[in-house]
């Protein structure tokens, strides 16, 4: 496949992740790079589809025939082949379940597969794991079923399918015309006008007919200055985790966006773990809601503790995963692989976070901010 040419847009509105090859993530509010022009722009709190200005659907690109789906599995679908796909028009979307951006792209993507499936669209939800978990199978099921995900997903365990589109960002999107032909492509989240117009045009759906229609108000891709996504595992450093077990001092106040451990935790390329209880993620944030990615190291439940300020996380701040045990605190059940919602507040606030392993074997791997 060759590279995105014009109509090509990365990335938008939000903060797309890179293929850990680079791992590299693009701390912003809102860039557009539009190959064309050969351009990046970047602007803070700006609307995605106006940074981008309108797509010219009557002269899109032919980057040529998109590549087979060698998965490993599908959900959702028997294996789809290029002769199932033929005289359809076909949204590539790649993700991954604990991507954030990911999960925030999903109602857009349910309420085109719901009203342009007839007019012959197919949606492939293209699965690219990031962490090793996500390259389990039952896991991923478990999150299709959650997130409400109905269209085909294919399970791209070793990044096949993505390395023969040469992607390198969650989340992604590509769509074929009804000859199999890749016509555009888009990066991060954003643009949504932009993309339906795109799907409308090769479908040959009339402009006076309905558009989608989103289903309740999903959540936004963050703007503003908030902290950056931050990895924990030894892989990037970001916090100078060291690998094997390490007991780390108390660190007191945190300026945002700085994150550091406390107590023992085992470090490991992609993940940290606590060593006992009481081991500590701390964190300054400036943000509006604030997931961490955890995971229990042997298959039990595992209890964090979050606390925001030194005390429980008020109502009006505790994110969908957070709930009051039994001793008044505000605690998350790790009962599987996944990213979970600590914090969830009116508007962007300044607020030190701490994540308290109750038992060992918590593990952590990546915080991402709103």
């Amino acid at each position: 496949m060759s590279e995105p040419t014009a109509n090509a847009t990365t990335p938008t509105g939000s903060t797309p992740r890179r293929r850990r090859s680079g791992r590299i993530y693009l701390i912003i509010a809102g860039i557009v790079a539009v190959v064309a022009v050969a351009g990046v722009l970047i602007a803070a709190g700006s609307n995605p589809d106006t940074i981008s200005g309108p797509v010219d659907t009557s002269h899109l690109p032919d980057d040529g025939p998109a590549p087979a789906l060698l998965a490993k599995g599908w959900i959702n679908s028997p294996p789809l082949t290029a002769a199932d796909l033929r005289g359809k028009v076909v949204l590539y979307d790649f993700w991954t379940y604990s991507c954030i951006n990911c999960v925030r792209t999903i109602p857009y993507i349910r309420s085109w597969y719901d009203r342009y499936r007839s007019d012959g669209l197919v949606v492939v939800g293209v699965h690219s794991p990031e962490f090793d978990f996500e390259k389990v199978h039952s896991n991923v099921e478990k999150a299709v079923k959650h997130l409400g995900v109905t269209w085909p997903v294919a399970l791209d365990d070793d990044m096949t399918i993505w390395n023969a589109f040469n992607n390198e960002y969650w989340p992604a999107d590509y769509i074929a015309d009804r000859t199999g032909h890749l016509r555009n492509s888009h990066f991060g989240e954003g643009d949504y006008t932009n993309t339906e117009n795109v799907l409308r045009a090769l479908l040959g759906v009339p402009t006076s007919s309905p558009r989608a229609t989103l289903t309740g108000k999903p959540e936004t891709a963050a703007t503003g200055d908030i902290n950056p996504e931050t990895y924990l595992g030894t892989e990037r450093s970001e916090i100078g985790t060291a690998s094997g077990l390490k007991v780390y001092a108390a660190v007191g106040m945190l300026v945002p966006p700085n994150v550091a451990l406390e107590g023992p935790w085992n470090g490991a390329p992609e993940k940290v773990t606590s060593g006992a209880p009481g081991a500590d993620v701390a964190a300054g944030v400036t943000a509006q809601s604030v997931n961490l990615v955890m995971a229990p190291a042997d298959g039990k439940p595992k209890v964090a503790i979050v606390t925001i300020d030194g005390g429980p996380v008020p109502p009006d701040l505790r994110g969908a995963d957070v709930h009051v045990d039994a001793q008044g605190r505000t605690v998350v059940t790790v009962s599987g692989s996944d990213m979970f919602r600590l914090i969830q507040g009116p508007d962007v606030q300044q607020h030190q976070l701490h994540v308290v392993a109750e038992q060992a074997g918590l593990e952590a791997y990546a915080f991402t901010f709103g």
